[in-house]
């Protein structure tokens, strides 16, 4: 059972990185003129990295206790990877259209 419960503690990391992200997402689409206020590369990069080796961590952490994968925690990194990606592509074209303007 402490299996379980590590993974529904590590699965709050992935959840809250998902919510940072669409707010960050909203915050890219709303915004017209750059700001400090979100830096969206910074964060996308950060929240990959922190989330991979969160997943490399659960690895471990079922290997050691002899405990199958989680394949919810895969779905979510998979969720997290994407909406990063989309973050990058929405930063990098506000930047290009500033600048040009």
């Amino acid at each position: 059972m402490e299996g379980l419960e590590i993974y529904d503690f590590l699965r709050l990391v992935f959840i809250t990185f998902i919510i940072s992200l669409i707010v960050i997402t909203i915050i890219l689409l709303v915004q017209k003129k750059r700001s400090n206020l979100v830096n969206g590369f910074t964060v996308s990069i950060t929240s990959i990295i922190v989330s991979g080796i969160n997943l490399i961590i659960m690895g471990y952490i079922a290997d050691e206790l002899n405990l199958g994968g989680d394949v919810i925690s895969s779905y979510l990194f998979l969720i997290i990877l994407g909406l990063s990606i989309f973050n990058l592509f929405i930063y990098f074209k506000n930047k290009n259209s500033i600048i040009s303007a």
